[in-house]
């Protein structure tokens, strides 16, 4: 689980612990008892250490740390490290190590609550970590930071009311993030009433995620779900439209559902319409089309013949493949069987990918970062 090696770790480690005693007892000072200007246990922690006993290490550098000014700072430089490399007991061992210390001081003591808080967080605590956090919220100078972190752990336990009003906290304060934010925090809630059948309250919620952020494509999409469920499919068309203009992102996951409320009838002609929008932005969005079409096995629908041609000439292996192919529409439903089975999304902040489309990472779990990818290897 580390993402350091074991030497590498040790001198860190080693550096933390020389530099406690550098600051608090001088190059030049010897232990008490010592004949030696490096005091014994701390030999022995470095000892444990480079033979790879971590535990018996951490024991033996506690022992040799006071909590006073000069090495509290380190106490959380070493927690935070061994948060960061995922050993979560050991940093809440020295968290919990400097809470019992009698003499801390009250602003130290805050601060190795925020830490504990962010160590249960790390470890999936979650009932913990929010009550740390709820408790250092209190608390002026890292009210920001507990707050924040408050809305994180809401987040993962989907409860979107305690986010929601976690996030006006913060706006109260002039803190919050993005305004899309509670927008999503509104959706979440409307989707939930919408799958009880309290159509009124979603509703209610939708028009407040729109009074967040404007022409917001997530509800464009909740609403076009109500107008589908009472029969009015002429709104679903429009809101499904709205969406797919706001957020291209989200063709490959609902055009055939957009056309399939149009009927055959009319596909031809909305997909001229989403031709000709896309040939107006840029070629990546003309691509995005072109996947999602061929993924929905529409690589043969005339409005996006000479389109497929243009996407596949800028590739040269897919225009060598589609040049040399007796028939180009069967490579088109090759492909699409291939995109079919291919994970279609990534997000762009972490890089987690997947075959669904999320609003919310589930694995570094920031807002609006999933995008329509593909991979083909043909052989």
């Amino acid at each position: 689980m580390s993402d350091l090696p074991l030497l590498t770790w040790a001198l860190v480690l080693t550096a933390l612990v020389v530099g406690i005693l550098a600051g608090h007892f001088g190059w030049g000072k010897r232990w008490p008892g010592s004949s030696n200007n490096l005091h014994p246990d701390y030999l022995t922690g470095l000892d444990y250490l480079v033979t790879e006993q971590p535990d018996r290490a951490l024991d033996m550098f506690l022992k040799l740390m006071d909590t006073n000014a000069d090495t509290i700072e380190t106490h959380f430089a070493l927690g935070a490290l061994y948060r960061r490399r995922g050993e979560v007991e050991r940093a809440i061992r020295i968290h919990q190590n400097l809470l019992a210390r009698d003499e801390l001081a009250s602003e130290h003591k805050e601060q190795a609550l925020l830490a504990l808080a962010q160590d249960y967080l790390r470890a999936g605590v979650l009932d913990r970590a929010e009550g740390l956090f709820q408790q250092v919220s209190e608390v002026a100078r890292l009210r920001v930071s507990a707050l924040d972190a408050l809305r994180g752990v809401y987040e993962r336990q989907h409860d979107w009311q305690q986010a929601l009003g976690t996030y006006r906290q913060l706006a109260r304060i002039k803190a919050a993030p993005a305004r899309t934010v509670a927008a999503h925090y509104l959706c979440e809630l409307a989707s939930l009433a919408i799958e009880h059948g309290d159509i009124n309250t979603a509703r209610s919620l939708l028009r407040d995620a729109c009074a967040e952020a404007a022409e917001f494509p997530r509800a464009a999409l909740l609403g076009a779900q109500i107008a589908e469920r009472e029969a009015q499919p002429e709104i679903a068309v429009q809101l499904l439209r709205q969406a797919l203009a706001a957020s291209p992102t989200l063709l490959q996951e609902e055009l055939p559902h957009l056309l399939k409320l149009v009927g055959d009838g009319l596909r031809d002609a909305i997909l001229a319409e989403l031709v000709q929008q896309a040939e107006s932005r840029d070629l990546g969005e003309l691509k995005r089309l072109v996947f999602a079409a061929i993924a929905a096995g529409l690589g043969s629908a005339a409005p996006l013949r000479a389109s497929i041609e243009r996407v596949f000439s800028q590739d040269p292996i897919l225009q060598a493949v589609w040049q040399g192919a007796p028939a180009p529409e069967g490579i088109a439903q090759e492909i699409g069987a291939l995109l079919a089975q291919a994970e279609k999304y990534r997000c762009n902040e972490c890089g987690f990918s997947g075959r669904s489309f999320y609003w919310h990472c589930p694995a570094c779990h920031s807002w609006d970062s999933f995008e329509a990818y593909a991979i083909v290897k043909l052989r």
